[in-house]
């Protein structure tokens, strides 16, 4: 039994150790999106989700962004807006919350890697939203 004991111990300790220095986690944006964006942006991203009537500001359709930046999606642009925690100025006002900051709060995504990591795993999921 001692042995057995010892033995999960020092299976523990090896999987702490190697984790305790782990880069970023992969992170599904579809996940992400279910739960954060489509109250607002909707299931398809078209800005008609179940709250946006009862926002100031209709939410963007997500599934048209590259076609309003000359064809190419802005991966920075939308990495941005998505953490909001550097509003651009251009944009004014947005009712949209800074996910950055409720993200790096979140014991999933703890640190700024796994945050970054966080949010471009949802710009990903958003480019895949694009019209063809």
């Amino acid at each position: 039994m001692r042995a057995w004991a010892a033995a999960s111990a020092a299976v523990v300790m090896i999987s702490a150790l190697g984790t305790a220095g782990a880069r970023a986690q992969p992170y599904a944006g579809s996940g992400d999106y279910q739960v954060y964006c489509v109250s607002c942006h909707g299931a398809e991203g078209r800005g008609d989700g179940m709250i946006a009537k009862s926002l100031k500001k209709r939410p963007a359709d997500l599934t048209t962004i590259a076609q309003r930046n000359g064809g190419v999606f802005p991966d920075d642009k939308v990495f941005k807006a998505i953490d909001g925690r550097q509003p651009e100025s251009s944009h004014g006002a947005t009712d949209m919350p800074a996910w950055g900051e409720v993200l790096a709060k979140s014991s999933g995504s703890a640190g700024a890697e796994n945050t970054a990591a966080r949010i471009e795993a949802l710009v990903k999921y958003v480019q895949g939203l694009q019209t063809k």
